[in-house]
């Protein structure tokens, strides 16, 4: 009898090779791998580069395995301070076990991505300070994941202090575009992106929109 092989992307993982690299791990939430149809063919040309991957916003470490598993020539440098946004920091004012959770969420980061540390740098603070600290050191990135501070202004501030860092032809990623979890409008991200957008205009063409918003710098 003839065992049909599992079917798999052009340049994907199957099913099972994807759930592999999460077996064992740590997670308290998934926000992220529904994310990974849309990944994949963006980056499908990239998987054998060696690429320099910029992640703003860690988190326990989700997304950094999928770039560190996908595209597995890529060096990866993950700035979080690991406190959680504002989100993060009054459900743990009303919860004890969002408290606890939140504590930890380094723990789990460093645990996830462990069989990873020669190609990991973890930078543990604001993202502001960490990203004008790789303009000073000339640093450029081939991609980069922006997840971090859900504010507008962080978004914008994000979205700024990134864009000289990106190489031509880099692609950057900002996450939660259409999140609108909070009452107040500019404590949304989308707001902040648009200004950044108009900001650089010109200056990108635009490869994914949706919930997600990727652009590939010209």
């Amino acid at each position: 009898v003839k065992v049909a092989r599992p079917r798999r992307a052009a340049s994907g993982p199957t099913a099972a090779e994807a759930a592999a690299w999460y077996a064992g791990k740590d997670f308290s939430a998934d926000w992220t791998s529904w994310h990974f149809p849309n990944w994949i063919p963006l980056l499908a040309g990239h998987r054998r580069r060696r690429l320099r991957v910029l992640e703003i916003g860690s988190w326990e470490g989700r997304s950094a395995l999928f770039f560190l598993n996908y595209l597995p020539q890529a060096r990866l440098t993950c700035v979080d301070t690991f406190a959680g946004g504002q989100e993060h920091q009054e459900a743990a004012a009303r919860d004890r076990a969002e408290a606890r959770r939140l504590r930890t969420v380094e723990q789990r980061f460093d645990r996830n991505t462990a069989a990873f540390k020669h190609r990991i740098e973890k930078i543990k603070a604001p993202s502001t300070e960490a990203l004008v600290a790789l303009g000073l050191e000339n640093r450029r990135f081939d991609l980069a994941y922006v997840d971090g501070g859900h504010r507008a202004s962080e978004a914008y501030a994000d979205g700024m202090l990134t864009w000289p860092l990106m190489a031509r032809g880099g692609l950057m990623i900002f996450d939660d575009y259409q999140w609108t979890e909070m009452p107040e409008p500019r404590d949304n991200p989308g707001p902040g992106i648009d200004a950044f957008l108009k900001a650089v205009k010109g200056q990108y063409r635009v490869a994914l929109k949706g919930y997600q918003l990727a652009i590939e710098k010209l």
